[in-house]
């Protein structure tokens, strides 16, 4: 198999050592966030993002926490997070895919758009809010992130430097993965990839949008940004946001 062409950016930051499965089986571009300013913007014109935001009821997200939290510390805590990533970014549209009253009026709130759907689990609520996502917007570009990414308060920002390196400025696929490097927390497809994309957010989900993006002839930009990678899901999760997680619930005793 050829090897994958990467181009090379100075940066300051050390980058996390990049695993064996995730080399060279499609064609990527790592992105570090400190390169940006050094890349070469191909147009002229900004291309237009919609931030798409999936987000399940406070109430019953964040089971995982269960040990850590009351009920009503994980919703006070899953609503704080979707806060952090719907807030209002410029000119971005933001839709809020969500199967719940209570959060189609939170999300309306916070002024933004609602992808409303029957679907149950992430994938099928996606797929099934796809239509509606682009009657909703006329961004060239669908940036999906998750809604547990308490330090995420530039994605579209992030999402748009890395566009600007895109190879001869043609369709690629954005990626911003965890800690593990194992989910995708953030996921950029221009609309008409967005168009037939199969989502395959679950266990692996990283390899399985790049293995995606191979056969769909896609060139992978991976944007290495450690404000994208920390997720809240498990008690181990908790030492990396600490603070905020203090701030959001001062009653909150880290065990």
């Amino acid at each position: 198999m050829p090897r994958c062409w990467r181009p090379w950016f100075p940066t300051s930051r050390r980058r996390s050592p990049r695993p064996e499965w995730l080399d060279c089986r499609w064609p990527t571009w790592h992105l570090p966030a400190t390169s940006v300013t050094l890349a070469h913007r191909l147009t002229d014109v900004p291309d237009r993002i919609a931030l798409v935001i999936p987000v399940r009821s406070f109430e019953h997200g964040k089971t995982r926490l269960a040990d850590d939290f009351t009920p009503e510390q994980r919703a006070r805590l899953a609503r704080a997070m979707a806060e952090v990533v719907v807030a209002p970014r410029g000119d971005a549209d933001t839709i809020v895919v969500c199967n719940d009253e209570s959060i189609e009026r939170w999300a309306r709130s916070r002024g933004a758009k609602v992808a409303l759907t029957d679907a149950r689990g992430l994938n099928p609520s996606l797929t099934a809010s796809r239509e509606s996502v682009l009657r909703s917007t006329n961004a060239d570009w669908i940036v999906i992130a998750h809604a547990d990414l308490p330090l995420a308060t530039d994605i579209v920002g992030t999402v748009a430097e890395a566009i600007a390196t895109r190879p001869q400025g043609g369709d690629c696929v954005i990626v911003a993965t965890d800690r593990r490097r194992d989910g995708t927390n953030v996921l950029a497809l221009s609309r008409a990839t967005f168009a037939r994309w199969e989502f395959a957010y679950g266990p692996n989900s990283l390899a399985a949008h790049c293995a995606q993006a191979s056969r769909l002839g896609l060139p992978v930009i991976e944007i290495d940004d450690s404000s994208l990678a920390v997720d809240i899901d498990t008690h181990d999760d908790l030492h990396a946001v600490r603070d905020f997680v203090s701030a959001v619930l001062p009653d909150w005793t880290p065990r």
